[in-house]
């Protein structure tokens, strides 16, 4: 059996989410290039309002508690990926999820209300 059967393939795919996701498969001479990601309509523009939107979704679906945000290891995980970031106290991140339960709840009754017609 020939150990190449398959791995066309499994490049054809590989190359396939590659295209998706916009990395490129760089220049096989130069190994710093391989895998690179393009900036592309599929990548996230950071805003402080995405970036307080996440943090509250992520303390209330891990039930964390909000001090979290000032883990030291959290803090440098966030500095090196987008240096000079400002981190929301625990209060910010306590406000923001109440914030949304309350806009959500509302959304969440009309969703369920019955409707006379």
């Amino acid at each position: 059996m020939r150990t190449a059967h398959g791995t066309k393939n499994l490049a054809r795919g590989i190359d396939q989410c590659n295209e998706r996701w916009g990395v490129t498969s760089g220049d096989p001479g130069d190994p710093s290039t391989v895998g690179e990601q393009q900036t592309t309509e599929s990548v996230s523009e950071y805003t402080p309002a995405r970036h307080r939107a996440i943090i509250a979704m992520r303390y209330s679906v891990s039930k964390r508690p909000y001090d979290m945000v000032r883990d030291p290891l959290y803090v440098d995980e966030i500095q090196l990926l987008r240096p000079g970031t400002v981190i929301p106290s625990p209060a910010t991140v306590s406000r923001d999820v109440n914030q949304i339960y309350k806009v959500g709840s509302k959304h969440v009754k009309e969703y369920f209300s019955v409707r006379v017609f």
